[in-house]
């Protein structure tokens, strides 16, 4: 799997230009991958980092890793550091524009081909 990392590291690179993900986010979930990587199966289709955050601008939530396998089974998925990637993740919150920040779900979805997704969910509105 060490030999994985490199290469999803260099993939993950040419990817994040392709989808125009900013330097803050290619560096972020660079360093998410690199730190889930060890703990992946051989085979997956996707990995998710999941955070829930109690109110927006949160320091601390709750954090799922979690990896779905080419049968479609989800499993948890142990990351080098488990504080690692929310630190990293959290930290995209200052690039944000103002108005964007006030998220309480981030959910980070990587694919083999080192392509990913970041998506924001906000509370209701009252």
């Amino acid at each position: 799997m060490t030999r994985f990392v490199p290469l999803l590291c260099l993939f993950l690179a040419a990817g994040a230009a392709a989808q125009g993900a900013t330097t803050a986010q290619t560096t972020a979930v660079t360093s998410v991958a690199e730190c889930l990587a060890s703990g992946l199966p051989e085979q997956w289709k996707r990995f998710q980092v999941i955070i829930e955050l109690k109110r927006p601008f949160d320091d601390t939530g709750g954090v799922l890793y979690l990896v779905t396998l080419p049968d479609d089974r989800t499993e948890p998925l142990k990351p080098c550091d488990p504080r690692l990637p929310p630190v990293k993740l959290l930290d995209l919150r200052d690039g944000q524009p103002e108005k964007e920040r006030g998220w309480t779900k981030l959910i980070l979805t990587m694919r083999p081909d080192a392509s990913f997704d970041l998506k924001y969910e906000y509370p209701e509105k009252k």
